[in-house]
Order: structure tokens, then C-alpha cells, then sequence
């Protein structure tokens, strides 16, 4: 899979039923935008959460007739409350923020008696197309978690080859990113890396520690001699922190006019989190990918 535009043609030959998204808080125009427009396209059966009023007052700006679930919410604590609960009640296969805080939508998820945490780990996988290249690749952890311990490394890889595998990706390519394939052992991320990539993995291929260029690059792998079962072929790219996930992700679309989609894992149902400076584009193709995860055995 080379872009978005073929994540959309795999979706649509995948025959995958009308996924229902929640929005929380969903008075926020670009977010509201994106799902109107994913819906139009029968992708997903939407539920507005939040300030009714605005939520009308913007759909009417926008002269978007459709007919639409809106449940009202008069605090980002009870419209949080409500998305989660639809999520629990069987209501709803994807969860997105609108114009919420971050900290007070996942406060909501990982609640003990209320929430819909599933797995130890909530983890950020992007999925990131370049221009020039034939095949797009996922970034893990650039949103979540600032420095993983090595078993929120696991929860990490875990949780993206999951994604993977939904996408079709039989056995994905797992590269854990450092500065160099050879296990330094003064850099803790580095003897984490080479653990981790000892352990027996079902259904991946994981492989670490490995230099970005020996991960994306085959010419460079060939170059280099690099004897690893990863030849410049990785599907998954682990990052050894948040910041440099972070980093990573956004010189991929900054710097190449590149596009992105993203999600969080390790809830009952994926969780559309972009930032606040995501372009409709971003978020258009978040929907898309979460599209593929959202309530699998419908």
C-alpha cells in the first residue's frame, strides 16, 4: 500500500459495514467537518456529542442538511462520560475528540469502574505516507507514552502490529529504531531493543536494535552488508521515546508534503486523537484508518 488513496480502495473492495463514531464535543469545526465528510462517503454512522447549539450552528454555516444523531453535553466531563459509555453500551466502533482536552477524554477511557481500556497499553500508531516512496509506514510511540519501559515496549509493538494485521499485513516487519544496529550498551532503549527482539513473536518479525536508513532503505541494508531480517523493508517503525516519535512523524509530512493518519490503541475501539494543528486531511484519513479496527466483529 503506497498512499491513502489505496487505503480508501482497500476499504471499499474490504466491503467493510458503516462504522459508528462517536465525536466528542463535537463544536469543533474541522473535526465535525471531516466526519460529515466520511459519512457522505457511507463509511460511518456518526453521534455528535456536546454543546447542541453550536454543534447546529456549525452544520448550518456549512449548509449540511443530513440528519444527524446529537446528543447534548453541557461539560467536557459529561460529554467525555456519554462517548465512553456509548463505547461500552455497544454504541459506537470508533471514538474521536472534538474540542475536548486530551487528559480529560482519556481520563474517561482508562476510568477503573467506567472506562474501556482492554489492553495494558495505550499506545499512538501513525501511519505515514511519503511521496516518493512505493509503501507507507507506521510510527510507534509518538503521542502516548514519553519514555516506554520495556514492557510498555511490548504493549507497544503489540498494539501497532494489531493494526497491521487489520490492514492485511500478515507478518509486519517490526524495526526497533536506534542510532545503530549494534547493541550499545551504555543506551538503555538499545539493550531494551535487543531483548525485545529475542523474545518469540507470533505473526511479526521483530527486529532491534536497527538504524532507521538499514530499516527504510534496502540500497543502504545491501550497502552496508546488513544481515538482518530486515532488509529496508519495515512496515513498523518503534521509536525509543515520545520525542522522537513525535519528530519523526512530523518530518515525514513537514518536510515531504507527506500525509498521516492516527490513532491510539488498547481501547475497546480505536481512538481518533489528532492534534490541534491536524489538517482536515489528517483527520479525513485518521476516520479511514480506525475505519478498519472499529468493532471488528461487526
Amino acid at each position: 500500500m503506497k498512499n491513502f488513496v489505496e487505503l480508501e480502495t482497500l476499504l471499499i473492495r474490504n466491503k467493510i459495514k458503516p462504522r459508528k463514531l462517536v465525536l466528542v464535543n463535537a463544536h469543533e469545526e474541522a473535526s465535525l467537518l471531516s466526519v460529515v465528510e466520511i459519512m457522505k462517503r457511507g463509511y460511518i454512522e456518526p453521534t455528535l456529542i456536546g454543546n447542541e447549539p453550536q454543534i447546529l450552528a456549525i452544520l448550518e454555516a456549512h449548509k449540511i442538511r443530513d440528519v444527524l444523531k446529537i446528543i447534548h453535553a453541557d461539560s467536557d466531563k459529561e460529554a467525555a462520560f456519554k462517548a465512553v459509555e456509548c463505547v461500552r453500551d455497544g454504541d459506537a466502533d470508533i471514538l474521536m475528540k472534538g474540542f475536548i482536552q486530551t487528559s480529560d477524554l482519556l481520563r474517561e477511557v482508562v476510568n477503573r469502574d467506567t472506562g474501556i481500556r482492554n489492553q495494558p497499553v495505550l499506545s499512538h500508531v501513525a501511519l505515514v505516507e511519503i511521496p516518493y516512496l512505493e509503501r507507507m509506514f507506521m510510527i510507534t510511540d509518538g503521542g502516548m507514552i514519553p519514555y516506554p519501559n520495556f514492557e510498555q515496549k511490548i504493549g507497544i509493538i503489540e498494539n501497532a502490529v494489531h493494526v497491521a494485521h487489520a490492514l492485511g499485513v500478515a507478518v509486519p516487519k517490526v524495526a526497533l529504531i536506534d542510532a545503530a544496529e549494534h547493541t550499545n550498551p551504555h543506551i538503555q532503549a538499545s539493550l531494551d531493543s535487543e531483548k525485545i527482539s529475542q523474545k518469540t513473536w507470533k505473526d511479526a518479525t521483530v527486529e532491534g536494535p536497527i538504524s532507521i536508513d538499514l530499516a527504510v532503505s534496502s540500497t543502504i541494508a545491501t550497502t552496508k552488508k546488513y544481515a538482518g531480517k530486515i532488509q529496508g523493508d519495515a512496515n513498523i517503525l518503534v521509536v525509543p521515546d515520545i520525542i522522537s516519535g513525535n519528530i519523526l512523524g512530523k518530518v515525514g509530512t513537514l518536510f515531504t508534503e507527506g500525509k498521516m493518519a492516527g490513532i491510539v490503541q488498547g481501547a475497546k475501539v480505536p481512538i481518533v486523537l489528532t492534534s490541534r494543528g491536524s489538517t482536515l486531511d489528517e483527520k479525513i484519513n485518521s476516520i479511514l484508518l480506525s475505519c478498519f479496527i472499529g468493532n471488528e466483529e461487526s
